[in-house]
């Protein structure tokens, strides 16, 4: 019956109705924050005054991370330890059934939130991880969009060695398939598990009506219109970033009438473009004997440095002190977007998360690369050898290289070559580039702007698809 009410709700549309969006995050931080950022942006930007809300299908640990003014539909998530976040699963935790255990616990949310809710038109806008998400949206009889956290040239390059490359790719390999540009690959940077899926995915995707990437035209339109295309599919793209996290509802609450963090106030205190920030996402992923290492290269650069540990980490307790050296912060969230757009930074030590790649770009601050896992290795060649806005800390030809402690002259060297001098020709133009491409970010977000274009477009598509002019 409930699908009948729909059915008939949808054939008297009203033009003012909003769309009304279900935004279906995956549970990992590094995942769920771009999400619940274009959740935020829904009623807010490019396509906001009305023309859309917006809700949040989640667990009670990821509801605590959504933005302050976001409805958040929660449900348990029932998986052995009690852990709630993928990305901090221990070792011996088995990935599959904490995927098994997500779908159990959000695709039922995600069909009653569809057919029990009063808005109409509805449209469900997914991570690209949840294959299960495209079919739930169809069975419901609504539309659905694969939202992807990482970027284009990451999904164009997997994609490309997935249907063009051979058995064996060569070592190391351009990337295959008439890709936009030469860029060249070695075996471990090409993560196979994530490839080894990749067809799973792509059969969901072939579900949705549309593909968004969390990017913009300036930065990644041709990798975008590669992947559109390459399989001959007719499959509709759209760029609709820099989608980026806020504060969470959490920190908001605990912010509330507090000073201005001291991370910030002491960053006040340093000259324009002199500081280093160091910072490898939410999960830090580096064993105590490379911590003491990065530390010792931060001290041995001469260069001021902020370093944030998310979380807290072996060998590093929650500690906050600064020195003439620079400020250490461990065991806490740092506010990284206002960090790297403040006047004092001038360079980012980065894992190359994709999320951190687009706060970096934003702000205009170019990066020392050294990924860890994943797509980050793409990541890195798209920073370095395409967009040339970073460097490398460290050469990885070997799942060897991967594991080998970086020492602290490798880490002083790339904070050098990151900053330069004034005479630096080299460090002069990397800083031009990434300058060049935050004016393009925020432009893309602007009223007018290709992100907000193709927000508008997206939307307005989806309630035609309900039959809403």
């Amino acid at each position: 019956m409930r699908a009948k009410t729909a059915t008939a709700s949808r054939s008297r549309p009203d033009a003012a109705a909003p769309l009304h969006l279900v935004f279906v995050p995956f549970l990992a931080r590094s995942h769920f924050a771009p999400l619940a950022a274009a959740a935020a942006a829904a009623a807010a930007t490019c396509g906001g005054n009305g023309t859309t809300s917006a809700v949040i299908v989640t667990t009670p640990y990821f509801a605590a991370l959504a933005p302050p003014s976001v409805l958040v539909r929660m449900v348990p998530l029932r998986f052995p330890g009690g852990h709630a976040d993928f990305s901090l699963l221990p070792d011996e935790a088995s990935a599959a059934a904490f995927f098994a255990a997500a779908e159990a616990a959000l695709a039922p949310a995600l069909a009653e939130t569809i057919l029990n809710n009063t808005y109409r038109p509805v449209a469900v806008v997914s991570d690209a991880v949840l294959h299960w998400a495209p079919r739930v949206a169809r069975r419901c009889g609504v539309p659905h969009v694969t939202f992807h956290t990482i970027g284009a040239f990451a999904a164009a390059s997997m994609l490309a060695v997935h249907l063009h490359g051979p058995e064996a790719l060569s070592d190391p390999a351009v990337v295959p398939g008439g890709f936009p540009v030469p860029v060249s690959l070695r075996g471990v940077h090409v993560n196979e598990e994530a490839l080894a899926h990749l067809p799973l995915f792509r059969a969901a995707e072939a579900k949705s009506y549309a593909v968004a990437f969390n990017s913009f035209a300036a930065l990644e339109a041709d990798f975008a219109e590669y992947y559109r295309t390459v399989d001959g599919s007719s499959k509709k793209v759209f760029l609709v970033g820099p989608r980026r996290p806020g504060t969470p509802r959490s920190e908001a609450a605990a912010a509330a009438g507090a000073e201005r963090d001291p991370i910030l106030r002491w960053l006040d205190d340093q000259e324009a473009g002199s500081v280093v920030y160091a910072c490898f996402g939410s999960t830090c992923g580096l064993s105590a004997d490379q911590l003491k290492e990065l530390g010792a290269g931060l001290h041995a650069s001469g260069v001021p440095f902020l370093w944030v540990i998310p979380t807290p980490t072996e060998g590093i307790g929650m500690e906050e002190r600064a020195s003439g050296h620079g400020m250490v912060v461990a065991g806490r969230w740092a506010p990284q977007a206002e960090i790297l757009a403040h006047r004092a930074v001038g360079g980012f030590v980065s894992h190359c998360g994709w999320n951190s790649v687009l706060d970096a770009v934003c702000a205009g601050v170019p990066l020392a690369t050294w990924p860890l896992r994943a797509e980050q290795f793409l990541n890195e060649a798209f920073l370095v050898d395409v967009l040339r806005v970073g460097v490398r800390v460290r050469e990885v030809a070997s799942k060897e290289d991967v594991e080998a402690v970086v020492p602290a002259d490798a880490v002083a060297t790339a904070v050098g070559k990151l900053v330069g001098d004034s005479e630096d020709d080299e460090a002069a133009a990397r800083r031009a580039r990434v300058r060049e491409l935050g004016v393009a970010a925020r432009a893309a977000m602007a009223e007018g702007g290709s992100s907000c274009s193709d927000w508008a477009r997206l939307v307005g598509e989806l309630r035609a698809l309900h039959g809403y002019k």
